[in-house]
C-alpha cells in the first residue's frame, strides 16, 4: 500500500511561453503531480500564476481564489522580483515566489513541501497514535562508540520484539558506517531515496533498503561526498517523519554531525542518547553539546539522555564528578569490554552474536526491553507489507 493516495492536481496560469513550457516540463516529470488542463475544474491542489502588468488586480484576486478554496496551494512567479510585487504576493497568500527565469531546484523544492503536507495530511487524526517512534543517538566525539551503541540498540530491540519493524537509519553524513558494522552491501543510500522522495511508498522504501539478518532495515548514509546533489530543504527530516508511517522503531545513528534536520529529528525522538566516553575532553563536549541541544527549543527536559560507554568503576573521573561537570545525571553505563567491541566490528557482527551472556548484550536487552515495554501496540496496515516480506 502506498503512503500517497491521491494525484495532486496542478494548473498553470502562464501567460509567457519559455515560463509555462519550463514549469510543464518539470511537473511531469514529477510523480505525484499532474498538469489539470480543464480550465473549468472546481478546484484545483496546486496554482502557478504569473504576476502580469496590473498586479494590485491579480492580488485581490488571489485572495478571493483562496478565500473560496478552489485553490489549496497557491505559487507565483514574476520577472519582477522587486519589495513592492515579492511582498504583496506573500501578504496574499502565496506560499512561494519563484524568479524569472525558473530555478528547476526551487520549483522541484516547493513541489516537494506540498506533497509532504499531503503525506501528512492523509496519515493525520486517529492515525497519528500508531506513528513509530524514533530514537536519535549522537556522539560527544568520534571514537566513542556512537555507531556502535546505535547498531546494538536497533538489532536489540528487533531481538526483542520479532514481530515489530524496525529501522536503523545513518545519517552520518560524511564517514557512515553502519553497513560495515554489520557486514552488509547496498548501493542506495538516503541520497538516493531524496532524489527519488515523490516514488516514496513501502514498495519502494523496502527495495532501497537493506535487511539484516536480525530482522532490522538498515538505510545507509552516501559512501561519499556529491556536491552535485540537490536534495530538497528539510529532505532528511521529513524522509524520518514519513518513515514513522512504515516502522515500529527508527533508531538514528546522527554520529557528530547534526544541522537543522538533526534538531527537528530530536524534537520528534522519543529520546535523544548522548553517547561518551568518561574523559574530560569528551565531558566537555556533552555539556556543550546539552546546552545546545535544549536551546534549539525542540527537546524537553529528561529527553536527552546521556550515555557512558566504556565505563570502568576505578577511571578517573568518577560518574559522580562527571554528572557535576555536565550539570545532569548519566543516565546508563556500558562496561568496558574492547575485546569484545573490536571483535564485533571487525566481523561484521553485533556484540549479541559474538556473546549473548556478555555484561555488555545484557545492557543493550535491559534497555531495549524497556523502550519495547513501553510502546503501545498499534495496528497493521502498510506495516503488514514488510512484515510479510
Amino acid at each position: 500500500m502506498s503512503i500517497q493516495t491521491k494525484t495532486l492536481s496542478v494548473q498553470l496560469a502562464i501567460k509567457t511561453r519559455e515560463v509555462r513550457e519550463s514549469l510543464s516540463k518539470i511537473i511531469r516529470n514529477y510523480e505525484g503531480f499532474s498538469l489539470q488542463k480543464d480550465q473549468d475544474a472546481v478546484r484545483v491542489d496546486v496554482l502557478v500564476l504569473e504576476i502580469g502588468s496590473d498586479p494590485a488586480t491579480e492580488f485581490e484576486t488571489i485572495r478571493a481564489l483562496l478565500k473560496e478554496n478552489v485553490v489549496g496551494s497557491l505559487f507565483l512567479t514574476s520577472s519582477r522580483t522587486t519589495t513592492d510585487i515579492l511582498l504583496p504576493a506573500l501578504r496574499a497568500g502565496a506560499k512561494e515566489f519563484f524568479p524569472q527565469p525558473i530555478d528547476p531546484d526551487e520549483v522541484k523544492g516547493a513541489f516537494h513541501k506540498i506533497l509532504i503536507e499531503s503525506l501528512q495530511s492523509t496519515s493525520g487524526g486517529e492515525e497519528q497514535a500508531s506513528l513509530g517512534k524514533i530514537f536519535s543517538v549522537l556522539g560527544a566525539k568520534g571514537g566513542v562508540g556512537t555507531t556502535t551503541f546505535a547498531v546494538n540498540f536497533a538489532t536489540s530491540i528487533q531481538a526483542c520484539a520479532k514481530d515489530k519493524l524496525v529501522a536503523l537509519v545513518d545519517m552520518n553524513r560524511l564517514v557512515g558506517e553502519v553497513p560495515l558494522f554489520l557486514d552488509l552491501e547496498t548501493d542506495t543510500n538516503w541520497e538516493e531515496i531524496g532524489k527519488n522522495f515523490s516514488r516514496l511508498d513501502a514498495a519502494y522504501l523496502q527495495s532501497a533498503m537493506v535487511r539484516h539478518s536480525s530482522g532490522v532495515y538498515v538505510m545507509p548514509a552516501p559512501s561519499k561526498f556529491d556536491a552535485e546533489a540537490h536534495l530538497p530543504t528539510g529532505f532528511l527530516f521529513q524522509l524520518v517523519k514519513s518513515m514513522r508511517q512504515f516502522f515500529d522503531y527508527i533508531i538514528i545513528d546522527s554520529g557528530m554531525y547534526f544541522d537543522d534536520n538533526s534538531f527537528k529529528i530530536f524534537a520528534e525522538s522519543e529520546a535523544v542518547y548522548l553517547v561518551s566516553i568518561l574523559s574530560l575532553p569528551c565531558i566537555i563536549n556533552v555539556r556543550r553539546l546539552q546546552e545546545s541541544i535544549y536551546s534549539s527549543g525542540g527537546v524537553a527536559n529528561g529527553k536527552l539522555r546521556i550515555i557512558a560507554n566504556r565505563f570502568e568503576k576505578k577511571a578517573q573521573v568518577s560518574l559522580a564528578e562527571a554528572s557535576k561537570i555536565i550539570g545532569s545525571e548519566i543516565s546508563m553505563t556500558i562496561p568496558n569490554n574492547y575485546r569484545l567491541a573490536m571483535r564485533a566490528i571487525n566481523n561484521g557482527k553485533v556484540v549479541a552474536e559474538i556473546s549473548r551472556k556478555s555484561d555488555v548484550a545484557k545492557v543493550y536487552q535491559t534497555l531495549a526491553e524497556s523502550v519495547v515495554e513501553s510502546a503501545v501496540e498499534r495496528p497493521g496496515g502498510i506495516f503488514n507489507w514488510f512484515r510479510k516480506n
